[in-house]
């Protein structure tokens, strides 16, 4: 027998909103998924995000503005309940409440069903949140777009820089030993659209990064720019 559960009440934790808050940077719009599960796809199909959350959606919803929806559950609290009704939620909190309506499904850019599989990477490294945060600065204090994970066969450095203009300014730092092999992985800095933690970061030179967060239940699928190269 089909039961719908309607008014389920719950409460969403502060990670599951950094989470959500994350994703909007990717795409503005989601469906959320029964379960405790949540992922999203950036309308360019070039970044993928998942997220285990500590909490559990009893039912399924899609919100097309992502960043409003944050912004009003915002208004309302940390404390706010939220009632998931059939065509909309009922958030209340701080003795006020707001009724949001949901999407339909077909309006939002979703993750295709089969996750995404990882080619075998040739590269994998640590990232720390402070270099994280570090590159995120120096890109945004210098105007610098691209992100350059860079081998000459005996360091391997993270450089951010801008590709087109060889004399641009640029700050780099040494990750680890290289093992031989000379690469140049390039990544668009706008992509790299990751809740700041510890990750560890797999590159294939079929095009494609793995970040998987170590504490948080997280993980990002990242494309790279055509003109990336690996080997001689």
């Amino acid at each position: 027998s089909n039961i719908i559960v309607i008014g389920v009440i719950m409460k969403i934790s502060e990670s599951t909103l950094e989470v959500l808050t994350n994703f909007s940077s990717i795409n503005n719009g989601i469906t959320v998924q029964t379960g405790n599960e949540i992922k999203t796809i950036s309308p360019m199909k070039n970044i993928f995000g998942k997220a285990k959350l500590t909490d559990n959606f009893a039912s399924q919803f899609s919100v097309y503005d992502l960043p409003e929806f944050l912004a009003t559950i915002s208004l309302l609290g940390n404390d706010a309940e939220f009632d998931f009704g059939e065509k909309s939620v009922n958030i209340s909190g701080d003795g006020a409440s707001a009724t949001y309506n949901y999407a339909d499904a077909s309006m939002i850019i979703s993750p295709p069903e089969k996750d995404i599989t990882m080619p075998n990477p040739e590269v994998v490294f640590d990232i720390d949140d402070n270099l994280l945060s570090k590159l995120k600065k120096a890109s945004a204090v210098l105007s610098l777009p691209d992100l350059v994970l860079e081998s000459n066969g005996t360091v391997v450095t993270l450089t951010v820089k801008d590709k087109k203009n060889p004399s641009s300014n640029q700050f780099s730092e040494v990750i680890m030993d290289g093992d031989g092999q000379t690469y140049a992985m390039n990544f668009k800095m706008e992509n790299i659209k990751i809740v700041n933690d510890e990750y560890t970061v797999y590159v294939s030179s079929k095009g494609l990064s793995q970040f998987v967060a170590k504490t948080k239940g997280l993980e990002y699928f990242i494309a790279l720019e055509p003109d990336s190269v690996f080997g001689s």
